[in-house]
């Protein structure tokens, strides 16, 4: 696949020219005709007179997404299981979330239309011209078009109440972000023009990143937009909220609560799948229902989604789920666990109405553990930030008995790198520190902390004692044994004489303290390990970025973050920030990846976080009458999840 090897790397730009007429081609093929059909669900309306028909509600050239295993049969609610309060990151926004101009293909191998039919770059990747599906709609019928794109850029992201700090966004390089502009040539194609070149632009639209640019109904937010509304005052005296800025956050669900948001807001028109129609609240159950206005069919031209509903369940305890789903009360829950691996194989063994799929992670190492590099406390501050500190508790740790405890025996020891097949692999940042020795820990820890009180713990440079709390979010689906490594980090880590506490608490106060740059030790995940993935996620190898928790005050600060505490970062890291940066506008790919490589040396230098082991092959139960998740795929943050296997396509055998 292009992203797992060097053999078939291409030019970013060969392959711009390419899917501009291939893809738009067999895009146009497919156009939309009269055999068409749809669920009975909608056929229903239709017949009562309370919706279109189905030649009215698709656009002229529909996405077409050909079933990953057969073609589907409409009905169904499926039903959807994740811990706490979040239903977005519980699951549910990888599977009904955001709709982009470009897409994965499912095989990760490439970018392929979706709400852009087709596109051009010029040469210098300064400029991308986008095609839109003429005829798309909104789930409310109302038309989908440039001047959407538009109202977000100049009237969200360049509005200085709704972005005071300027424009900022994901996929927008902030060095030259304030001279981008967008305009439209007619309501079918937009232009994107940068100042400086950015050959990772399909890349990053192609993700969780590119959400915002489709994200945004000018005919519904208008109402609540003081440019487009002059009562606005009555809308915001009604709505009992302090300003119009937060009424229409509130409305567009963003861009600064986006996906919590999204599914609170029954209200706002979207471009997704399914739409809300019964919010989590205070209850425990979301409602969704299909998008009768989606703009994609199967290779037979059959409306999608195949499913008519999806129903969501809040579960309290990661065990309540998992026993609901081996009880045939779920169909799907994200991030199983590696703890309930054997638990889910021996039920299928055991002839339950489940099957597993396998996951092939993209990351480069299960877990990172982060020592807070710009925390406030000067003594914390220089022993956390002496790289023979790090070293010592990387040799501290019994990585293969983390492996056999937690991950069923799976995976390898490795510090956070890009796996071996990516052409970004350093040996030295994946393979160095990995032997568990207390010998040696003691070693290195007795460079930074080398006298000790009398209860064997050691002293900081002040000669008081030294203790270090590591915090820990116990209630994310995808963190659902960092508790249990965890724990055993901190046992290794006392026995090398550093007084540490764990610090279990729910996420929601653990970001509380992340903005307030309160954390001074945590565990998170190990993105950037396939392809190319170590340049469009970085915050492992590239400090300052949100997730690298390692420095995220340098992040705040970056971005101008008022509502989360600032630290200027020293020059060095300004510098490897600007390298990285110098990386975004670099045209072609083999020109990114020789300098990303040259950053991955740096990382290697460093040791910025501490890595776990390299992950195993990954599971995924469902219930048997789910169909059309293949049974082998890439999955990351980067994949989107469940989006790289296309959820509109999944089906129900009834």
């Amino acid at each position: 696949m292009y992203f797992r090897s060097l053999k078939y790397r291409f030019n970013l730009l060969v392959i711009l020219a390419l899917v501009t007429g291939i893809f738009a081609q067999s895009s146009a093929s497919r156009a939309q005709d009269a055999s068409a059909k749809e669920s009975p669900m909608l056929s229903e309306l239709v017949k009562a007179g309370k919706l279109p028909a189905l030649d009215k509600r698709l656009p002229k050239d529909p996405a077409v997404i050909p079933p990953l295993v057969e073609q589907g049969k409409y009905g169904g609610s499926l039903r959807v299981g994740f811990t706490g309060s979040d239903p977005a990151w519980g699951g549910l926004w990888h599977i009904t979330g955001w709709e982009n101009l470009v897409s994965w293909k499912a095989d990760f191998s490439g970018i392929q239309p979706n709400i852009a039919k087709s596109w051009e770059a010029s040469a210098d990747a300064t400029t991308y011209t986008f095609h839109l599906r003429e005829g798309m709609k909104w789930s409310d019928g109302q038309a989908f078009n440039a001047d959407d794109i538009l109202f977000y850029v100049n009237d969200v992201l360049f509005n200085t109440d709704l972005s005071p700090k300027g424009p900022i966004a994901d996929w927008l390089p902030a060095d030259g972000a304030a001279d981008f502009k967008a305009s439209k040539t007619d309501d079918n194609t937009v232009v994107l023009k940068f100042s400086k070149p950015n050959g990772m632009l399909l890349y990053q639209l192609a993700q969780y990143l590119g959400r915002h640019l489709t994200f945004f109904p000018k005919h519904y937010l208008s109402k609540f937009h003081a440019k487009y509304n002059d009562k606005i005052a009555d809308e915001v005296a009604a709505a009992k909220v302090d300003t119009w800025v937060t009424l229409f956050n509130q409305k567009a669900a963003g861009p600064t609560n986006d996906t919590q948001g999204y599914f609170a807001n029954p209200d706002k028109p979207s471009l997704n799948p399914w739409i809300v129609t019964q919010p989590l609240g205070t209850g425990t159950t979301i409602l969704m229902e299909r998008n009768p206005y989606y703009w994609k069919v199967d290779a037979a031209g059959n409306q999608l989604p195949y499913i008519d509903k999806i129903v969501g369940t809040s579960y309290q305890k990661a065990e309540a789920r998992t026993f609901a789903m081996l009880n045939g009360d779920l169909d799907y829950i994200k991030d199983a666990g590696g703890s309930d691996r054997a638990v889910f194989y021996d039920a299928v063994k055991q002839g339950k109405p489940l099957k597993i799929g396998t996951v092939i992670s993209d990351a480069g190492t299960t877990n990172t553990l982060h020592f807070n590099l710009a925390i406030a406390d000067p003594i914390k501050n220089k022993v956390f930030n002496d790289k023979n500190f790090r070293i010592g508790l990387s040799y501290a740790l019994n990585r293969q008995e983390i492996i056999d405890i937690v991950f069923s025996g799976q995976g390898t020891p490795s510090q956070a790198a890009p796996l071996k097949d990516s052409p970004l692999y350093n040996e030295q940042l994946a393979t160095q520190y990995l032997e568990y020795s207390v010998a040696k820990a003691n070693e290195y820890l007795d460079k930074v902390l080398p006298k000790k009180g009398d209860n064997g713990m050691r002293l900081g440079p002040d000669g008081k004692p030294f203790s270090v709390v590591f915090s820990v979010s116990n209630d994310l689906s995808y963190g659902s044994n960092w508790v249990q490594v965890a724990t055993l980090v901190v046992g290794y880590w006392k026995k090398v004489g550093l007084d540490i506490t764990l610090n279990s608490i729910p996420n929601k106060q653990f970001a509380t303290d992340r903005k307030a740059n309160k954390l001074e030790a945590t565990i998170y995940t190990g993105e950037g390990g396939a392809g190319l993935t170590g340049i469009l996620d970085p915050r492992y190898y590239v400090p300052g970025e949100l997730f690298g928790l390692y420095g995220v005050a340098w992040f705040y600060w970056r971005v101008k973050d008022t509502t989360s505490e600032q630290v200027e970062p020293p020059q060095n890291i300004k510098d490897i920030r600007a390298a990285y940066d110098a990386i975004r506008i670099q045209p072609t790919t083999d020109g990114q990846i020789a300098e990303m490589k040259k950053l991955m040396q740096v990382a290697a230098d460093n040791l910025w976080v501490i890595g776990i082991s390299r992950p195993g092959l990954g599971y995924q139960p469902t219930s048997t009458r789910l169909v059309n998740q293949p049974d082998k795929w890439t999955g990351g943050f980067i994949e989107g999840g469940e989006k790289i296997t296309f959820p509109e396509q999944w089906y129900l055998k009834q």
